[in-house]
Formats: C-alpha cells, structure tokens, sequence
C-alpha cells in the first residue's frame, strides 16, 4: 500500500485466501467505534471552509501514528495484566488455597510447587486461564473486534492444512536441540508424579486449551488491528511480543518461530485454525520428544530432530508447489517508515514499561 492513496480502508490488499475474512476484516476497519482503526480518506473539497481558509487536517502519516499509538496502549495494558498473571498468579492461588487448608506449597526459589496433584495441576491450569483470558478481555473490549475477524472459520485448504503441519514440524525440530537440558529435567520431574492422571490432564489442556487461548489472543486481536499498518510489520512486532513473554529461552525460540510463522498463515489462508493446527503440532511433538527421546530412549535427539525438519521441509516445500508462488505478502508500506512504527509502538505508557520489564527478564535469563 502506497502512501499517496486517498483511501487507506479501500486501498489496502484484501488478498486472503478466505473471502469471508477480507470482507469482515475490510468492514471492520470502516465500522468500527475503536480508536485503535487507521482509517484516512483524502478529499480535496474537505479541505477548504465557506471563507476560503484552509482547514486544519490531519495528514495520513499523523493519522497512522495517532492509530497506532492508541493500539500500542491498549495491547501495553493487556501484556502488563498479562505479565503480572504469569509472575505472581500461581503464588496468589496458593496462598488463597492454603488459608482453605488445602495441602500445596510453592517453592519461591525453584518455582516448583508441592502436594496433592489434582490441585497442583487446577492451580496451574487456572493460571493460565487468566493469564491469557483478562489480557483477552481488554483487547476485544477496546479494539471491538468480532468473532469473525477474531478466529475466522474455515481451514483455507489442503495446501495451508500441510503448510500448518509442516511449520509445527520444523519449528519443534529447531528448538528440540536449546530445549535439551530442561526436557531432561521435565521427565525426571514427571516420573516423580504419584498421580499420572494428572498429569495426562494437564498435558491434554496446554495442547488443546492453551493452543486456543495464546492464538486467540496473539493471532486472533493483536495482529488484526497491528495488520493494518503492514503485513510484514504486523507478523514481526506480534512474534517479538510473544518471545517476551516469561518463559526459558528455547520456549521463547518456540513462540517467535510460532508466531512468525502462524502469523503468514492466517494472512495468506485468512483461517485462524490453522494457527491452532500449526501450534497443536508443535506441543503434541513437544511431548513426542518427552516421551520417546527422554523417556523411553526410541529416538536419539539428532534423529528426531534430523526426522522433524525433514517431513517440515517436504511439507512446506509442497505447499510452495501447490500455491504455485502466490506466496508474498503485499500490504508492506504505509505512511509511516519502519522506526516511525516501532517508536508509536513502544512510546506509550503501557507500553514502555512492559517493554522495559520483559527485555530485562530475557536478558537476565539469557546470561544468568
């Protein structure tokens, strides 16, 4: 998109494989009460009062910032929320579990908690569930998506089905070798568990739950509304959000990967599933590993990692035949140059001090 163009709804690329997605996305950005849409229409007779004086106005690139800094704030807002959940909602949960007497500690230097099992893995469950569902709430809340636009249905296709599983694939295989020494800590964790029930749960709901809720809010609110000022843009700041979230290092490597990559997806495919599809792959592979490299010693770790990228890359080397090159993203250029966006984007007040935060606890984890 050039930035001369009179109209910045309309001239945007809408070049989706899923219609339906264009159409919903395309009405949204023309409907919607949030201040958070980047909407500009130059008409020369606006421009002029009854006297002859020109009208104060504002330009496209002011526009565009003035968007994007309202969106900066709000999604600032919901990753602070999001950040104090991850830190401190397992230890608030515990410490309101034990003045009910319930048997479960957490210790504060290991982060590991202790006691019955069932309530070790509600507790982490429930922490999740508000870890990504407030954050959820104050996106939808503000940028006024609808459902549509938030998880677009269909599946895009058998060619963005394969592309999806071949994307988990190669993004497991990537980070299986800098995961190494924390899936040996894992097991040797796991075997120590006296209820494998639950821990069969917990494993179910970080695949299919948690799955549902990160793409929901990464993919499903904050790159639609970060979309409309680049596509390429919109991929990249989303993946560099999700990498900052808490987490060891190769979990970090997982979700810029994941988010790189499901982010193309849903702008080629317009289907939000195959975002979910892509990141199931990843966390049922995940345990794959667990279980037949640590646990039962089937697999060593070069020959699973050497068996992912290989059926990765045959798959994406496939869905590259099968869309016959229509692979590029076109949306690339707005009003704004590339540090324009990025200075709107972290010059908030939300959003600098998360920002600030999260760099600080990846860099600590990086080199201590």
């Amino acid at each position: 998109m050039q930035s001369g163009h009179t109209d910045v709804v309309s001239d945007f690329i809408y070049d989706a494989e899923n219609r339906h997605y264009n159409h919903d996305y395309k009405t949204w950005r023309k409907n919607t009460a949030s201040r958070c849409a980047y909407r500009y229409i130059d008409n020369a007779r606006e421009k002029v009062f009854v006297s002859g004086k020109p009208a104060p106005r504002l330009s496209a690139a002011q526009t565009e910032r003035q968007a994007l800094s309202y969106a900066a704030e709000v999604i600032g807002a919901a990753l602070l929320v999001l950040l104090v959940c991850d830190l401190g909602g397992s230890s608030l949960l515990i410490w309101i579990l034990r003045r009910f007497g319930v048997d479960i500690q957490l210790d504060f230097l290991t982060l590991t908690m202790r006691g019955n099992q069932w309530m070790i893995t509600a507790v982490r469950a429930l922490s999740e569930l508000l870890k990504y569902g407030i954050p959820l709430i104050i996106l939808i809340r503000w940028f006024k998506l609808p459902g549509k636009v938030i998880a677009p249905t269909g599946f895009g296709g058998l060619p963005a089905l394969i592309a999806a599983a071949g994307c988990g694939a190669v993004c497991c295989g990537l980070c299986a070798v800098p995961a190494n020494h924390a899936a040996v800590e894992l097991v040797q964790m796991i075997y120590t568990y006296k209820e494998p029930e639950a821990v069969l749960a917990y494993g179910l709901f970080d695949i299919l739950v948690i799955s549902v809720l990160s793409e929901l809010l990464l993919r499903g609110t904050v790159l639609p509304v970060l979309r409309q000022f680049g596509d390429i843009f919109g991929i990249a700041v989303t993946a560099a959000i999700a990498f900052l979230f808490p987490a060891g290092v190769p979990d970090r490597i997982g979700e810029l990967l994941i988010g790189l990559a499901s982010g193309y997806l849903l702008l080629r495919s317009g289907s939000f599933w195959n975002c979910v599809l892509l990141r199931v792959t990843y966390a049922v592979l995940m345990y794959v590993r667990l279980w037949a490299v640590y646990a039962n010693d089937c697999l060593s770790l070069l020959q699973y990692v050497l068996l992912l990228l290989s059926a990765g890359a045959a798959a994406l080397l496939l869905y590259g035949i099968l869309r016959r090159g229509r692979l590029r993203l076109k949306n690339c250029r707005t009003a704004l140059s590339l540090r324009e966006k990025l200075s709107a984007c972290t010059q908030t007040v939300t959003s600098l001090p998360w920002s600030a935060a999260s760099a600080l606890l990846t860099l600590l984890q990086i080199f201590y």
